[in-house]
């Protein structure tokens, strides 16, 4: 799907950590120039940092994507480079888990449907006119499993099924909206996993880029 990474212009949300981090430094082996964003600023510079050790193109930014301001502010910075985005990846979000009712917050609910879901919909709002500068972009969503109807397996709070819910719903519609402007959009549903870190060698390791 994603062929030709090399120069490709690339905006990873969630990029501090887990797999927002792994596809970061993944996209930039492949040659891409990654734009990554972190709600803590410092996890988003270690995953630069990463990238820079080995030779490729990375930019940092905070972003917290349960706030409208902090999406705003950093779409704002991303739009003042006038390199069109050629892919947008939606992986940043918050983690919840239990029982309604069960030592939950209203602020946790609140916080884990915006980083869910709102915070990723206006950020694609936002980047729209530079994606559809592309020759031909893509919109890849994180949705998860939970997203998927009936599905009830996972220890996931009902507020993480709700707002991969509604990530599943956004995307189905967007991707018709946004055919007609060749972008394409892709929603991805895995299971829970875990993400190894980056301090093993692979064996088949290679230059950035390369």
């Amino acid at each position: 799907m994603l062929n030709g990474l090399k120069g490709k212009r690339v905006v990873v949300t969630g990029g501090g950590r887990d797999f927002g981090q792994a596809i970061s430094v993944w996209l930039a082996r492949e040659g891409a120039h990654v734009d990554l964003c972190a709600r803590q600023l410092e996890s988003a510079e270690t995953t630069c940092e990463i990238i820079h050790s080995e030779g490729g193109i990375a930019r940092s930014y905070l972003c917290d994507v349960s706030d409208a301001q902090s999406v705003s502010s950093f779409a704002n910075q991303l739009l003042q480079d006038s390199q069109p985005i050629d892919i947008l990846i939606l992986s940043a979000a918050q983690w919840l888990e239990g029982h309604l009712g069960d030592d939950d917050s209203d602020a946790d609910i609140i916080s884990t449907v915006n980083s869910g879901a709102t915070g990723a919909m206006l950020l694609t709002k936002a980047l729209l006119p530079s994606l559809r500068q592309s020759q031909g972009a893509d919109i890849i969503a994180m949705v998860s499993v939970c997203g998927i109807p009936n599905f009830t397996q996972s220890v996931a709070h009902p507020a993480f099924f709700a707002a991969k819910h509604a990530m599943s719903g956004f995307c189905q519609n967007i991707s018709h909206q946004l055919s007609k402007d060749n972008i394409r959009v892709t929603g991805i549903y895995p299971p829970d996993f875990e993400v190894n870190g980056f301090d093993e060698v692979l064996d088949d390791h290679k230059t950035m880029g390369q």
